[in-house]
């Protein structure tokens, strides 16, 4: 997102909650203007093991009554658990797919 680029594309970061303890290590004039790495986000996420609440929209019920998260939660969460979800959006090195990014940007227009 950083690029002079007019339009620069859906970027995961855009859905990311980022952690506080990356945003500190950012200098104060570079907050907004610099990109942290997917890779360090879902280190420090799994560290800390972080799960945020789902928000409505986030999820939905199966027939069989399962609890599904949608990919909208899993990009939110910001990175993969490895268990396998049915709306994991995240491909085999653990990067957000570029077609998951687009649909919901799609979704937000």
């Amino acid at each position: 997102m950083t690029t002079d680029a007019p339009y620069k594309g859906p970027c995961w970061c855009m859905r990311v909650e980022m952690p506080d303890s990356l945003l500190r290590r950012v200098p104060s004039g570079e907050r907004g203007r610099t990109c942290i790495c997917h890779r360090c986000v879902a280190e420090a996420r799994r560290a800390e093991k972080w799960i945020p609440k789902a928000r409505a929209g986030e999820f939905y019920f199966t027939e069989d009554g399962r609890f599904v998260f949608t990919a909208d939660y899993h990009l939110r969460r910001g990175y993969c658990c490895g268990s396998g979800c049915r709306h994991c959006p995240f491909d085999a090195e653990g990067r957000p797919r570029a077609e998951v990014l687009e649909q919901a940007s799609l979704k937000d227009a």
